[in-house]
């Protein structure tokens, strides 16, 4: 909102709006140059009592402070903002008395849509909970914490559906995989991603097919769409050419030449939809028993080639009771089991 002020003698009207980050920084260097308020005023092409309100306002012992007074501005308009939902008191004493019960808020809101379902007052979301809860956490209710499924130290709030990490061109996602592939009847239809080393250190790309569970991995030092390209290939050319049906990957950079990569392997390749890993469940998994001998604590860097075998293989033959006990090796390749007597 613009507000119009008029001098008392009558001169031109100047539109009031909020000072801007850079006329801040601005203030600060004719301050300390010790330029009137008036020449301020006119450099800024602001009017002088707006710039005398500005240094009542920010203006410390020691001197006016571009930065300070950005952040006070900022700290004034959120203490000043009307929020209907997270001020509204009886509101959140229900959302603190369910949490203590240690349910999630999403369960919190759901709930208050099915017992209050024509209350309007009564409808939060479950971003503005969590919202609620960390703002008492640093106040000081640290035991609230306690109550949340993860507990983490901050709260960031969830990216939507759209992918904000670049877009990577001719996607296909699996709305165009054959409906074939949902079955798990086949060998052929894998699942692909990467797992982090420590700080960011080393990856291991994995491949797990659907429908027998059996697991290709190998390291990375880098996470780029070449390194991709040509370990995967180098990977699948041991796979035969009849099990090479289609990949389902995430939307990781690396995967970027997935055209390329598609026509080297054999292989259709598709995306699951942005931050929606549950649509390979499969590889979430089995990166999960790939953790058991790569913790998130170790660095990937280094990793060798033999180490990661090693621990692919003891995977790939533990008897899986998806399988009705048989093992990942087994059910790819089709062998039988001679048992012992």
């Amino acid at each position: 909102m613009r507000f119009t002020t008029t001098s008392s003698t009558g001169g031109p009207t100047v539109p009031y709006k909020q000072f801007s980050s850079e006329n801040r920084d601005w203030l600060q260097v004719l301050y300390d140059r010790d330029v009137s308020v008036a020449s301020i005023a006119k450099e800024l092409g602001r009017h002088r009592s707006s710039v005398y309100r500005e240094l009542a306002r920010n203006r410390s012992p020691r001197g006016y402070f571009s930065g300070r007074a950005q952040t006070a501005y900022y700290t004034r308009r959120q203490e000043s903002r009307y929020r209907p939902k997270l001020d509204n008191v009886e509101l959140m004493h229900e959302v603190d008395r369910c949490i203590r019960m240690n349910h999630s808020p999403d369960q919190v809101a759901g709930r208050f849509k099915v017992e209050h379902p024509h209350e309007d007052h009564w409808c939060v979301s479950h971003e503005t909970i969590y919202k609620h809860i960390y703002e008492r956490i640093r106040d000081g209710e640290e035991e609230l914490r306690c109550h949340l499924r993860q507990g983490k130290k901050t709260r960031h709030k969830r990216l939507s559906g759209k992918d904000k990490r670049g877009h990577i061109p001719n996607r296909r996602f699996i709305d165009d995989r054959p409906r074939l592939v949902e079955d798990k009847i086949r060998r052929g239809d894998w699942e692909g991603d990467t797992v982090e080393g420590a700080k960011k250190q080393g990856y291991i790309a994995t491949f797990v097919d659907r429908s027998t569970k059996y697991l290709l991995a190998f390291p990375l030092e880098h996470k780029t769409a070449d390194s991709m390209l040509e370990q995967t290939c180098k990977a699948f050319s041991h796979i035969p050419a009849c099990f090479r049906r289609t990949i389902t990957v995430d939307n990781g950079k690396e995967f970027a030449a997935h055209e390329r990569l598609s026509a080297a392997v054999g292989a259709g390749i598709y995306f699951a939809h942005p931050y929606h890993s549950w649509e390979r469940g499969l590889n979430e998994h089995t990166n999960g028993l790939l953790r058991q001998y790569f913790p998130k604590s170790r660095s990937l860097l280094h990793l060798s080639e033999g180490e990661l075998e090693k621990a692919v293989q003891s995977i790939n033959n533990r008897p899986r009771k998806a399988l009705n006990y048989r093992t990942p090796t087994e059910e790819f390749f089709r062998r039988s089991v001679a048992l012992r007597s």
